[in-house]
């Protein structure tokens, strides 16, 4: 087993590392404060060459699999203290661009990729309802068929860059038979067609520099051409997107830890208490070992998790494994570097903003307590056919 990374996988990191370095941070607390996204340096993110990382290389783009993607964003967050522009873009990536790479046909790709990339639009992934999160197939915003292609109707909510969206992907009922086939995935320009975006973003406590909001469809009449893949095909497709989205989007709080580790480190080593830097008590050295610690089994469980992606395994185990330890930890360690820096902790500034931006970890892309529900129902499962 050989935990190097490829080098490939060098490469992009070291890529990300020098694009996420070139990042002019200084208004970064005044965005948290105002909870404003940066359109100017996604687009800087993008062009630098993000933009190409999930591109086909039919399309002289990098073709990212999942190990290489997260090694891409961990490094991104790492060396950007803006993590609600990594998540963002993270959304964008995962559950927009790759959908469209791997379910749209030949002429849609040719339609949508080089413009998504060449003028750095914003997706969003617009699934969630007000009676629909965790219980996803409650959803009620339907497309009906008509003769100019399909209406909409319906609502949206919390749906992360939706006030800037340039582009949608979301999945909608077409059919009400109560089975796994009842839903469809569709891409459409966001400004056309009728649809409504929310102007003002959610207030959120954190990853506020990310745009969260509303989506409304009032009998949005789009073309044939908007449906990806078969009628019927969105519940395998939302299904891919959201593995992507738990293992390589949750890369960032990989990176984040990973900074805010070598910040707390090096902060204990120059406090002086009585007399003695504090990371001369023991009390000390053992939070910071318990900081590395969940940073080292989760980067353990989500590379493990990446790798069986790429290998396939679609099955939710590895990657809610993952995503639960990730935020647990995330926001475990956001809590000890705030209680080491002290007072520093708490004033406005990367520390106390890590911890804000990992507490919803917890909820997006599935809830602990529903992924928990769902390993446990998969480990009863195999342990019957003998499979562990």
């Amino acid at each position: 087993m050989n935990f190097d990374f490829t080098e490939k996988q060098q490469r992009i990191a070291e890529q990300a590392k020098n694009i996420a370095l070139k990042l002019d941070l200084d208004d970064v607390i005044q965005r948290d404060l105002a909870g404003t996204f940066s359109k100017p340096l996604f687009r800087q993110l993008i062009n630098q060459g993000v933009g190409k990382w999930l591109l086909p290389k039919s399309m002289k783009g990098d073709d990212l699999n999942a190990l290489e993607l997260t090694a891409g964003i961990e490094s991104l967050a790492e060396h950007c203290e803006d993590s609600g522009l990594i998540f963002a873009l993270s959304a964008h990536l995962c559950a927009c661009v790759h959908p469209i790479r791997a379910f749209a046909s030949p002429e849609q790709q040719t339609h949508w990729l080089p413009k998504i990339t060449s003028e750095a639009w914003v997706g969003a992934h617009a699934i969630t309802e007000p009676q629909a999160g965790s219980d996803i197939y409650a959803m009620t915003t339907n497309a009906q068929k008509s003769d100019e292609g399909y209406v909409l109707n319906g609502h949206k909510d919390y749906i992360t860059n939706a006030p800037v969206a340039d582009f949608i992907v979301v999945h909608l009922r077409t059919q009400d038979r109560g089975n796994y086939f009842d839903y469809s995935t569709f891409i459409l320009h966001s400004h056309e067609y009728g649809v409504a975006l929310a102007k003002t973003p959610h207030n959120k406590s954190g990853l506020r520099t990310t745009a969260m909001g509303d989506i409304r469809f009032n009998d949005c009449q789009v073309p044939e051409d908007a449906l990806i893949g078969r009628l019927g095909a969105g519940a395998p497709i939302f299904q891919v997107s959201m593995e992507w989205e738990r293992v390589c989007l949750f890369a960032l709080y990989l990176g984040q830890m990973k900074r805010q580790l070598q910040k707390t480190a090096q902060y204990v080593s120059q406090r002086q208490q009585f007399n003695a830097p504090l990371s001369s008590y023991q009390a000390v050295q053992h939070q910071l070992c318990d900081m590395y610690l969940n940073y080292e089994s989760s980067r353990l469980l989500l590379y493990k998790a990446a790798w069986a992606l790429d290998k396939g395994d679609i099955s939710g185990v590895a990657s809610s494994l993952a995503k639960i330890t990730i935020s647990e930890s995330a926001i475990s360690n956001g809590q000890t570097a705030v209680q080491l820096h002290g007072a520093q902790g708490v004033i406005s500034g990367d520390i106390e903003r890590m911890l804000r931006d990992a507490m919803p970890s917890a909820i997006f892309s599935g809830t602990s307590n529903v992924l928990k529900n769902n390993i446990s129902t998969a480990l009863i499962k195999r342990l019957k056919a003998q499979w562990i």
